[in-house]
């Protein structure tokens, strides 16, 4: 059964920064019945980083409801949208001396039908928040995760960590992108709610209290509260959420 898919989205330039490097967009198509939600972090300085991620959601846009998609199953056509950003930023570059090295990490979510698709790279992420609990559907690209995978730091002392920026992928910078894409989808069942967020969320805001916020409000109400947490806590990176819920939102009790 297909339900109704609504969205909010909130971007803020975070307490420290005066520019946000930060982009997301949401698009739907009618005539496939799809939504394609990205988000992404850029990095380069000011007008570089701002520059990469608004030209991966942009080309990403583009590329994954472009006519030749459309014949591809969702998953390569999630991937041929992230190669061709990658591809975009790295030649934008090379014409534009001082943005070398510019990139964008970036996640993904397609939703048609009764199916949802991830994809991502970077250390942008994607939750699937149900009733009763939270799950992360993305793994980040980075030295800290790595660490943490290996048991040399605990959840806390990532969160903590000097190096917790250091992303090990990302659209841009390199000619040729690792994106990392789900191997299978996932049912889009009632009630359940996606969130995407880049690291100025995540880097301060606990995954239970990402749970309980998006559980407990509106969904545009929870992405300023998510927001204003971050802030309150030093805001010191660009800030970005973006909630799909499955379902008729007005009828979520809180």
């Amino acid at each position: 059964m297909r339900y109704p898919i609504q969205v909010a989205t909130l971007t803020d330039a975070g307490v420290r920064r005066t520019e946000n490097q930060d982009a997301v967009s949401h698009i739907y198509d009618e005539r496939s019945d799809t939504h394609l939600l990205v988000v992404a972090d850029g990095m380069g300085g000011a007008a570089c980083g701002s520059r990469a991620s608004q030209e991966a959601v942009r080309v990403i846009g583009e590329m994954f409801f472009e006519k030749a998609s459309a014949t591809l199953k969702t998953p390569d056509r999630l991937r041929r949208a992230l190669i061709a950003a990658n591809h975009a930023i790295w030649e934008d570059a090379k014409l534009n001396v001082q943005c070398k090295g510019m990139g964008a990490t970036c996640a993904l979510l397609a939703m048609l039908k009764d199916q949802g698709w991830s994809a991502h790279i970077g250390d942008s992420r994607i939750y699937q928040v149900s009733p009763d609990r939270i799950r992360r559907l993305t793994r980040d690209h980075s030295h800290v995760q790595r660490m943490l995978e290996d048991g040399l730091i605990s959840e806390e002392e990532a969160q903590r960590h000097p190096d917790r920026s250091r992303i090990e992928r990302a659209l841009g910078p390199r000619e040729i992108a690792k994106p990392e894409l789900a191997t299978e989808p996932f049912s889009l069942i009632e009630g359940d709610q996606f969130v995407l967020c880049t690291d100025g969320l995540t880097s301060l805001v606990h995954d239970e209290e990402i749970f309980g916020i998006v559980k407990n409000a509106p969904s545009a109400q929870a992405c300023a509260t998510l927001i204003e947490l971050a802030k309150q806590r030093g805001g010191h990176d660009n800030i970005t959420v973006a909630i799909a819920t499955i379902g008729d939102e007005v009828t979520r009790a809180f």
